[in-house]
């Protein structure tokens, strides 16, 4: 998995497993077969299509949509999104 602390202006879509820790200001898709851990934010939305895996801590500024993927969700999303009720996002609070 790579770090990255980087501010990205636009939209992405992940050919890799990342930790981020930048900024975005479009919206991330994470694709199936990929993980992802956000530290960092999203400025629009973050997809995860099944197959993928997400670790939210940081901040989602638009919706998190989860197409079936394996989300877990410890920072802040503004809106959530569940579309496979098989895989609903889990939460859980920092202590």
């Amino acid at each position: 998995m790579d770090d990255l602390n980087v501010s990205i202006d636009g939209s992405i879509v992940l050919d890799r497993d990342v930790r981020f820790f930048g900024t975005l200001t479009g919206t991330l898709t994470v694709p199936s077969g990929r993980r992802f851990e956000l530290h960092g934010s999203v400025g629009k939305d973050l997809i995860v299509e099944k197959g993928a895996a997400a670790i939210v801590a940081g901040i989602v500024h638009g919706t998190l949509i989860n197409k079936g993927g394996d989300v877990l969700l410890t920072g802040v999303a503004k809106n959530l999104e569940d579309r496979d009720p098989a895989k609903p996002t889990k939460r859980e609070a920092i202590s």
